[in-house]
C-alpha cells in the first residue's frame, strides 16, 4: 500500500515537472520566432517616460543613467519622488545636474496623495497631468519605468516600435532576476520563482510596468488617470484597460530585463505574497495560480513524507520511488530553469548585450531550492488570499473587497543617503 502512494506520488511530481519543461520549451521555441523591432530615427514621435520612486533601490543610479542617454531623439521624464527627505530626491538632482545635458529629466516631489489608491500610482498620475500641463502638443506614447530598470541606449526605441501597428494598444518586456556571484538564499530563491511565472507572463502578455509602453491618446480614452487614482498597483489594470479600447498587448522580445539586485528570504516572502495578491485583484486566472500551488505543494510534501514514512518503516521501494521521484522533478526543474534563461539570453542578445554563461554551481544550488521554492509559493498564495492588509515599502494598505484599497498610514521613506544595498 505505501509503495503503491509513493509511486503515485513521484509519478505526479515528475509529470508535473514535465509539462513545466514542456511549457519553458514551448516558450524558447516560440520566443525565436517573435518579430523584434526598432523604431527607425524619422519615425520617433515624441515620448512621455513616467516615473515613481520611493527610496533608492540599488540599481536607481543606472536606471536614471540608462533613460538619460537614449538613442532616441524626443523624449522627457517626468519623475516623481516620495518626499524631500528621500534619499532618491537629492540623489536624483545630483545625476540631473551632472548628466542631463538636454534638460530631459523633470522632478517633483509627490503632493497630497490620496487615500484610496497606492502612493505609486499617485504619482504616475502626478507626473501624468505633469506631463499634459508642459506639453503644447500631447506626447504620442507613453512610458511607465521602474526605478530596479536599467534602460539600454535602444530601450525606448525598441519598446515604442510595436506601437506603429494599430491594433497594438500596449508593449511590455518582463523581468529576470539574475542571481550575482555568492548570492545568498533568497536571491536564488526569487531568481528560481520568477523563471516559471515570466514563462507565464510571457506568453499570455501580462502587462510589466516596469517597462511598458502605449500611446498618450490611448490612456486618456481609457482614462487610466482615473483608474490609477483607485488601483494599488500601475500595471494591474492596464490588460483591462487596453482590451477595453479593443486593441491587444504584445510583448517585446529585447525587454526582458535583467535584475541583479540581492534580496533576503523575508524579502521574497513579501516579495511574492504581494505580487500574488496584486495577481489576486486583478487577474481573472488567479485561480489557476491557486489550483497550480496547492496541487505542486500536495505531491512536492506527499513524496517527502513517502520518503521519510518509508525510511521509518524499511519501506525501501517506497523510500527509493519517493526519492527517484525527488531527483528527476529537481533536475527538470532547473533544467526549465536554465531553458527560460536562455530565452534572457536570446533577449539580451537582440539589443547587443551579453549573459555569461550559466555556472554548473548555479543549477546546482537551483535543484536544492526547488523545494523551498515550491514552498514560498505554496506559503504566499495561502497568505495573498488571507490578508487583509498589505505593506508596501513601508506603507501599509487595507483591502476594502474587490480591487479598492484604503492607505492607512503615511510618512516619508527613512533609508541612508545613497542607494540602498539590498532591494527595497
Amino acid at each position: 500500500m505505501l509503495f503503491t502512494i509513493a509511486t503515485f506520488a513521484s509519478v505526479m511530481l515528475i509529470g508535473a515537472a514535465v509539462v513545466q519543461q514542456l511549457i519553458s520549451v514551448k516558450l524558447q521555441r516560440s520566443f525565436q520566432q517573435l518579430e523584434f523591432r526598432r523604431l527607425a530615427v524619422h519615425l520617433q514621435d515624441r515620448v512621455a517616460v513616467l516615473m515613481s520612486v520611493r527610496g533608492c533601490d540599488p540599481s536607481f543610479e543606472k536606471s536614471l543613467l540608462g533613460v538619460l542617454n537614449q538613442d532616441y531623439k524626443n523624449y522627457e521624464i517626468f519623475l516623481v519622488v516620495d518626499h524631500q527627505s528621500d534619499p532618491a530626491w537629492q540623489f536624483a538632482q545630483q545625476i540631473k545636474e551632472l548628466h542631463d545635458t538636454h534638460d530631459r529629466l523633470k522632478i517633483e516631489v509627490m503632493s497630497n496623495p490620496g487615500p484610496n489608491c497606492s502612493l505609486k500610482c499617485h504619482s504616475l498620475v502626478q507626473a501624468f497631468h505633469k506631463m499634459v500641463s508642459v506639453s503644447d502638443k500631447l506626447p504620442e506614447y507613453m512610458v511607465l519605468l521602474d526605478g530596479d530598470v536599467v534602460p539600454h541606449k535602444t530601450w525606448l526605441a525598441e519598446l515604442v516600435a510595436p506601437l506603429l501597428i494599430s491594433t497594438v494598444g500596449g508593449v511590455t518586456g518582463n523581468q529576470w532576476f539574475e542571481p550575482p556571484r555568492g548570492s545568498g538564499m533568497g536571491t536564488l530563491c526569487r531568481s528560481a520563482w520568477n523563471s516559471g511565472s515570466m514563462i507565464l507572463a510571457i506568453n499570455f502578455c501580462n502587462p510589466w510596468a516596469g517597462s511598458f509602453a502605449m500611446r498618450t491618446q490611448d490612456a486618456i480614452q481609457a482614462k487610466l488617470p482615473e483608474i490609477w487614482s483607485r488601483s494599488a498597483v500601475d500595471d494591474g489594470p492596464l490588460a483591462k484597460a487596453i482590451h477595453g479600447l479593443g486593441k491587444r498587448i504584445v510583448f517585446a522580445p529585447s525587454i526582458i530585463m535583467v535584475n541583479r539586485e540581492p534580496c533576503t528570504v523575508g524579502y521574497v516572502l513579501r516579495w511574492t505574497t504581494r505580487m500574488l495578491t496584486w495577481s489576486r485583484l486583478y487577474e481573472g486566472t488567479f485561480f489557476l495560480t491557486v489550483l497550480h500551488a496547492v496541487f505542486s505543494n500536495m505531491v512536492m510534501v506527499a513524496n517527502f513524507v513517502m520518503l521519510f514514512v518509508g525510511l521509518i518503516y524499511f519501506q525501501w521501494g517506497a523510500t527509493l520511488i519517493s526519492l527517484l521521484g525527488l531527483i528527476i522533478s529537481g533536475i527538470l526543474s532547473a533544467w526549465s530553469y536554465q531553458v527560460s534563461r536562455k530565452c534572457v539570453a536570446r533577449s539580451c542578445e537582440l539589443r547587443s548585450e551579453s549573459l555569461s554563461p550559466i555556472a554548473w554551481q548555479r543549477l546546482t544550488a537551483v535543484f536544492w531550492l526547488i523545494a523551498p521554492a515550491h514552498l514560498i509559493y505554496g506559503f504566499s498564495c495561502a497568505r495573498s488570499l488571507l490578508w487583509k492588509q498589505i505593506q508596501w515599502r513601508g506603507i501599509n494598505y487595507q483591502l476594502i473587497g474587490g480591487s479598492q484599497i484604503q492607505r492607512i498610514d503615511y510618512q516619508p521613506f527613512e533609508g541612508g543617503q545613497g542607494p540602498a544595498n539590498v532591494s527595497i
